[in-house]
């Protein structure tokens, strides 16, 4: 536990290059979902004797889509990718999407916090659900880890796209007459490759 992760040291040294910028409130984007008791309930505190609405760590257990959702993943099976009728990925404004952590990751935080303003047994005293403290903060950084992981993953898929997007413009140009995806080792590649040549012939 006291040893210093390779991410703190890879963080040093970001932040001797140039400013680092941490998320912003969690609170008031909870807010404006305009959440009722029962979704800080749901069935593991449906039976709770104290009122929970207001307690906003238990968001993390009881409703986790509202601090992280992802209803499309950039990942699509292939049959997905080719049978999509939908704008894709969907804005973020979307109603869909209820995705606190990955709006501010898309803004350009290096940081996001977990979602643990009362993550203690003190705070959760007032509700009498001291005995979830862990739960709370495991689930916290559990979202806030996925989070990154996604935003990662979405950065390198795009990525691919585009790169297989360019090279496909290039050939088309070049006057081929069909373009094969073949020899892939990775079927994120694949999927990245044909989601790209589909863009193309939409858009041209």
């Amino acid at each position: 536990m006291g040893k210093r992760s390779a991410a703190f040291d890879e963080i040093a040294a970001l932040a001797k290059q140039r400013i680092m910028i941490i998320d912003g409130a969690m609170g008031t984007m909870i807010q404006r979902e305009h959440l009722e008791e029962h979704d800080f309930r749901a069935e593991v505190l449906k039976d709770h004797p104290k009122p929970l609405k207001g307690n906003n760590d238990l968001l993390s257990i009881t409703r986790p889509d509202i601090v992280y959702k992802v209803i499309f993943s950039l990942i699509y099976s292939l049959f997905g990718f080719i049978n999509k009728t939908e704008e894709y990925p969907p804005a973020a404004t979307d109603p869909r999407y209820i995705q606190i952590h990955k709006l501010y990751l898309e803004a350009g935080a290096d940081f996001i916090e977990t979602n643990t303003f009362s993550g203690t047994t003190i705070a959760q005293a007032d509700y009498e659900t001291e005995h979830l403290v862990h739960e709370i903060n495991y689930e916290s950084a559990q979202i806030a880890k996925r989070a990154c992981g996604d935003i990662q993953k979405e950065t390198a898929f795009k990525e691919l796209v585009k790169a297989y997007g360019d090279q496909a413009r290039s050939l088309l140009q070049g006057g081929v007459d069909v373009l094969l995806v073949e020899t892939v080792f990775d079927s994120a590649n694949a999927k990245a490759a044909l989601f790209a040549i589909r863009g193309l012939f939409e858009d041209e």
